[in-house]
């Protein structure tokens, strides 16, 4: 395939089609550029031209225009004379026309002033005139709308289409090469719908089943493990498990947010690859353990872990658990040091407990493989996102977070036309776009609050491909080797605004629950990282298990977090840290103020009041807590 289209329900027409854009350097510069690699790789060897290409690569980081320009013009004019001789009248004309192009070009960079406008085609209308093939993935995401635009294409042998977008009134001709592929899940998953039947009947229909015939199962992991020295029966143990794993998934197993986990081709894919590319350093045993608890195991809930790793134990490892390894282990590069205080500082404070531990450890093996994105689900406050920061701060990666809510905005992602010192628009990048193409570590925080168009919109980032487009650059960006998205949410149902996010989706991200905090490692860390007392730790969290009980009324949604949640215990204690809290006392006042202030309705005042002076053994004068000092 030539091109690679994701659609979505934000997808517009002019994504397609192209729409006119702000004219900057790179918008004028950057199509050239890629012309002349598709015509050179054409005309010469690509190989024996590398070092060539990759000083124009350079200059297009570097955004150096004018020095790109005058190299591709001088290249140019040298394809031109040695092709000359070779009587290649085709490619002469082609480089006749890019080099006139680009002297036009050079004259617009100098004269360039005020604000102007230009039409950019769209990859659609690329492929329709070059005669690529395109595959539109997720089409019926798209708006009917929009898909109804591109019908004609396909309307008989020599379809055809205006661009009356652009004010055209001449037809673009569908070049005979032209193919148009569509992939769609079917319209029961969240998001997607039926297509309009006037355009699904273009097509030439194929259903594409779920694979689950032994002999086909045998040659898919085969195929994966392929040069490997595998024991016998191996594959045939693989084929057992996934059968297995299927069929507890519809049975028995639950998520962390108690919904049934799916199990498919792309998860035994993923598994049989780190198992592929992780037995050179750990051994096939440990390699096979990890991978598939990778994919099949960590996005479970308790007593559901427990099935499939006994599964895993019994089926592909006869019995025997390969022993465990430190998560430093994972990191077979030489961790790079970033001059961060903040995350020298971040790093010296942070507590690893057991739990804690084995959540790095999967996140360890996704980091090792640095191919597939993660989500991180569970309650509010139980760290997620600081297992991210910390693995960055360790490793060395820059660490970036983006905040969801329910108006997040793609541009928020992607990035859109700010004006700059001289009033021109110019295309501003967004976090993500910079993250991609520099390698550093996202968080989408409360993933499952964004609208699920604006995720959708993600899908070709999140497959095994990596690689973003931007509709207002029309460039497809692929991932740097070092990116890595992470997102995190709490239970959809199980706390407000939270939505269903489509399995589709959350099939594509290696999933970790990460349960609540154990109360005696909150314990442990209230003492290590507040400085706190054990004893008056013990008694905190004694607190808070008890207005846990209680549902507040005016959070109803909130359910047992309502009145606290372990971020206000932190609070709490680095409250009675800072303001030099000696006795029981002073540590009732901190958390009255903290944890009941907050509250409108007096009844539930009296709730907090109660718990505290029950479990630190103290009595309350409210009205003397705001009495000043002399």
């Amino acid at each position: 395939l030539d091109i690679f289209q994701n659609l979505s329900q934000q997808s517009d027409i002019s994504d397609l089609l192209g729409g006119f854009k702000p004219t900057d350097a790179r918008s004028i510069c950057f199509p050239l550029y890629m012309e002349f690699k598709d015509l050179f790789c054409q005309s010469f060897s690509k190989e024996a031209n590398e070092d060539l290409l990759r000083y124009f690569d350079v200059y297009v980081m570097e955004k150096n225009w004018v020095k790109l320009l005058n190299s591709l013009a001088k290249c140019a004019k040298n394809a031109h004379k040695l092709l000359e001789g070779k009587k290649r009248k085709r490619s002469l004309g082609e480089w006749d026309s890019l080099f006139s192009r680009l002297n036009v070009a050079h004259s617009q960079l100098g004269s360039a002033s005020g604000m102007s406008f230009q039409f950019a085609e769209g990859a659609f209308v690329s492929a329709l005139r070059n005669g690529h093939w395109i595959l539109l993935d997720e089409v019926n995401l798209a708006p009917p709308e929009t898909l109804q635009r591109i019908g004609a294409v396909l309307d008989g042998e020599k379809g055809t289409l205006c661009l009356a977008e652009r004010g055209d009134v001449d037809y673009i001709e569908r070049h005979p090469r032209f193919r148009m592929f569509a992939c769609m899940n079917p319209a029961t998953d969240a998001g997607k719908r039926e297509l309009p039947y006037a355009f699904r009947s273009r097509f030439t229909e194929c259903f594409v089943d779920d694979l689950m015939d032994d002999d086909d199962l045998r040659l898919f992991a085969s195929k994966y493990l392929d040069g490997l020295h595998t024991a016998k029966g191996v594959i045939d143990s693989i084929v057992c498990f996934y059968k297995a794993a299927k069929k507890e998934s519809e049975e028995k197993l639950q998520d962390g947010a108690n919904q049934k986990p799916q199990f498919t081709l792309r998860s035994l894919s993923r598994a049989l690859g780190y198992v592929k590319i992780a037995e050179k350093s750990f051994g096939f045993r440990k390699a096979l353990y990890d991978g598939f608890c990778m994919f099949f195991l960590t996005m479970l809930d308790v007593p559901s872990a427990k099935i499939i790793k006994n599964i895993i134990v019994s089926l592909l490892l006869n019995g025997r658990v390969p022993p465990s390894i430190s998560f430093a282990d994972y990191f077979v590069e030489k961790p790079k040091q970033l001059n961060d205080s903040e995350s020298d500082e971040f790093l010296s404070s942070y507590v690893l407990t057991s739990s804690v531990t084995e959540h790095i450890v999967n996140l360890a093996r996704a980091v090792y493989i640095k191919r597939y994105p993660v989500l991180l689900q569970g309650p509010t406050s139980s760290g997620k996102t600081s297992l991210v920061r910390y693995l960055a701060a360790k490793t060395g990666h820059e660490f970036v977070r983006i905040n969801n809510h329910e108006h997040t905005d793609l541009q928020e992602y992607l990035g859109t036309y700010v004006p700059d010192s001289h009033g021109k628009l110019q295309f501003q990048e967004g976090a993500l776009v910079k993250a991609v193409r520099e390698g550093h570590w996202i968080v989408l925080d409360e993933l499952n609050l964004a609208p699920s168009d604006v995720l959708e919109a993600l899908n070709r980032l999140l497959d095994d491909n990596r690689e973003l487009f931007v509709p207002e650059l029309q460039e497809t960006i692929p991932a740097h080797p070092n990116f890595m998205l992470f997102a995190t949410q709490n239970p959809p149902v199980l706390y407000g605004g939270r939505k269903m996010l489509s399995r589709a989706f959350r099939n594509r991200f290696i999933e970790v629950n990460v349960d609540e905090i154990p109360e005696d490692e909150l314990i442990t860390i209230l003492e290590q990282r507040c400085i706190v007392a054990r004893s008056y730790a013990t008694k905190m969290v004694q607190v808070m298990k008890d207005l846990q009980m209680h549902r507040q009324n005016s959070r109803v949604f909130a359910g047992r977090h309502g009145f606290i949640t372990p971020r206000d215990l932190f609070r709490w204690a680095n409250r009675y840290r800072t303001f030099e809290g000696k006795s029981y006392e002073d540590l009732a006042k901190d958390g009255y103020l903290l944890l009941a202030e907050r509250l409108r309705d007096d009844n539930e005042k009296i709730v907090v009041q109660e718990a505290l002076e029950r479990h630190l053994r103290v009595k309350l004068n409210i009205p003397d807590l705001y009495n000043l000092v002399s």
